[in-house]
């Protein structure tokens, strides 16, 4: 199961526990775990809940996930936004698209980005989904913001 999460209800924890795929925003692993840096409360929501991949959007600073062994980091693309509406969802989409096609992990966050990144371009949460080409050519052509997170030979985060 995948599940993007933004915010904490009651019997949520119920529910992760349940969920190999959880990539949420950026505040719910610190708000699960008591601290903010997501190098500890990622690889933590993950031990805790058994999940096998662990990652929180970071808006125009991307995504950052924990697979139980490395940290794979990809930046957002450079754009000029018209609506951010239904970013989350397509990046969501974006991701179990790449999922779906047996991609790295790595692939699956940038093409993620970048289809996120479209449908920014757009009016309404589905203004800007773009084809699968489309959403390729950006990740070729596209710049990307500077990256948030320095990573290491050892897939950890500097």
């Amino acid at each position: 199961m995948i599940a993007d999460l933004d915010a904490l209800y009651p019997g949520v924890e119920a529910l992760l526990a349940n969920i190999d795929y959880l990539i949420t925003s950026r505040d719910v692993p610190g708000r699960l775990t008591g601290t903010e840096d997501l190098r500890k409360s990622l690889p933590e929501v993950r031990k805790r809940f058994g999940c096998r991949v662990t990652g929180a959007t970071l808006g125009e600073e991307g995504v950052l996930v924990w697979d139980g062994e490395t940290f794979h980091y990809a930046r957002a693309y450079v754009i000029e936004p018209v609506d951010t509406t239904g970013a989350g969802d397509v990046f969501h989409a974006g991701f179990i698209y790449g999922l779906l096609q047996g991609w790295s992990m790595q692939k699956q966050l940038e093409f993620a980005c970048a289809a996120a990144a479209l449908n920014c371009l757009g009016v309404g949460a589905r203004g800007g989904i773009e084809a699968v080409k489309r959403i390729e050519q950006l990740m070729a052509t596209g710049t990307q913001h500077a990256a948030a997170f320095e990573m290491r030979r050892t897939g950890k985060p500097g």
